[in-house]
């Protein structure tokens, strides 16, 4: 509700004359473009261009990175089931994606109901080395 706020605030202080042009306005102004503009102002402000944020910045950054290295490792450990269509665009079965615990082979296959829980590996009937998949 604030973005649709904002994008109405900011269409208004262009004083456009007529409805089309806010509506124009508007268009222009979509969540993706007020979420960078706030992003802009908030990186512009003095405060977070202090040398101490610079620096805590700096030096959490790579263990941040790592943070979030291991969490989407560890989900794709877990698996994901995707609901599968078919040639006249039915949802009738699934599709399930799993990365071994090593992290070198992913395992998946056809299901025909939306499993409850974690689908072991060796019920999944195709598996694809990681070090095949380019890039």
């Amino acid at each position: 509700m604030q973005v649709v706020k904002e994008q109405i605030m900011r269409a208004l202080t262009t004083k456009p004359s007529s409805l089309d042009q806010f509506k124009s306005k508007l268009q222009n102004l979509s969540y993706t473009e007020i979420l960078k503009i706030r992003q802009s102002e908030r990186m512009n402000q003095e405060d977070f261009q202090s040398r101490p944020i610079l620096e805590l910045k700096e030096k959490i950054q790579p263990e941040i990175l790592e943070l979030i290295k291991q969490q989407r490792l560890n989900r794709l450990v877990e698996g994901t089931c995707f609901r599968k269509l078919n040639s006249r665009r039915r949802q009738d079965k699934f599709w399930y994606c799993r990365l071994s615990p090593n992290h070198k082979v992913l395992h998946y296959g056809d299901l025909e109901e939306s499993p409850q829980g974690e689908v072991p590996h060796d019920s999944l009937q195709d598996k694809c080395n990681i070090w095949e998949i380019s890039p």
